[in-house]
């Protein structure tokens, strides 16, 4: 097994005496890896991967910290679908269709009001 590294996901910022040094003990882990039986390298090479991925401590990112945009709900965009919906059962089920156009009327005029109150 041949472990090549390409410029293009080398971070600009690391030391390059500290990547010579990780690149020197990946070779000898896979030396090590290499040695062992054949039939069992895939799960030692495994085994690895998982140490390092648990040993190495990383740092999030400052501006990832920043919060998260709440739900996007948007009670407006849902209003119209049931006017489209009142206007078809209208005319088969007549309490229905006006049930829907109802439920629209309150949606359309939850979602124009947040809108306002939003950029107040």
């Amino acid at each position: 097994m041949v472990l090549t590294v390409s410029d293009e996901s080398r971070p600009e910022e690391n030391d390059p005496a500290l990547e010579r040094r990780i690149a020197a003990l990946t070779r000898e882990i896979a030396e090590t890896i290499n040695g062992g039986q054949p039939e069992g390298r895939e799960g030692l090479r495994d085994f690895a991967i998982a140490l390092l991925r648990d040993s190495v401590q990383t740092v999030e990112p400052a501006h990832a910290a920043a919060p998260q945009p709440t739900g996007s709900f948007n009670p407006f965009g849902i209003g119209i679908p049931f006017v489209l919906m009142g206007t078809v059962l209208v005319f088969l089920f007549p309490l229905v269709g006006l049930l829907m156009f109802a439920a629209a009327a309150v949606m359309i005029g939850w979602g124009v009001g947040t809108t306002l109150l939003a950029r107040n």
